[in-house]
């Protein structure tokens, strides 16, 4: 980290609202700022948010109402209290999105058998897929084909071992044996 009397400097730059002092503070403390985001963002939070949303958040607000504060001029204060500004606006927002009327439990998936475009193959397509599934599945036992069934219609590899009263690394195995059996022969070098 740079000594305290270059921070100092930019933040004095940055008081006066030099955009080069500003862009080289958030520079070298930006990366302090995403990872104290990183470290309390719960995964539910993930899929509408990102570590960027926070930390632009963080230097809004510190531009706005920290830099003028004089207990900031050492480099590890500095840190600290972005830190913990990064760690109070995901707490809030986490607070904000956990309400019933927000509700991260409120997301719900696509399904997958569902396009999400709206789009159907065409029925040359239909057929080329089918032409297809019936070439790799071909020799197959039947158990297995239906198995594999299950997995083209949307099922998960828990699911689909759940109801055939087998493990997932099983379901797995079968899946990358039919992708092998799939992949067209090597050409000779």
């Amino acid at each position: 980290m740079p000594g305290n009397d270059d921070l100092v400097e930019l933040l004095t730059a940055c008081r006066r609202r030099d955009p080069a002092a500003t862009a080289e503070l958030v520079r070298r403390y930006l990366p302090h700022v995403r990872a104290a985001v990183r470290r309390r963002l719960a995964a539910s939070m993930r899929i509408r948010f990102d570590s960027h949303d926070f930390a632009q958040d963080v230097w809004m607000s510190f531009f706005r109402a920290a830099v003028d504060r004089a207990e900031l001029q050492d480099e590890n204060r500095l840190v600290a209290y972005l830190s913990e500004m990064a760690r109070l606006k995901v707490a809030e927002e986490y607070r904000h999105q956990t309400t019933q009327k927000v509700g991260l439990s409120r997301d719900v998936p696509f399904s997958p058998t569902v396009d999400p475009t709206g789009r159907e193959p065409s029925p040359s397509q239909a057929a080329v897929a089918d032409d297809e599934w019936e070439r790799l599945t071909a020799g197959l036992p039947e158990r297995e084909r239906q198995m594999l069934q299950m997995l083209r219609e949307g099922h998960t590899h828990a699911d689909t071992a759940a109801t055939f009263q087998m493990s997932e690394k099983t379901i797995q195995r079968l899946v990358r044996r039919l992708f092998v059996r799939g992949l067209p022969p090597e050409a000779p070098s």
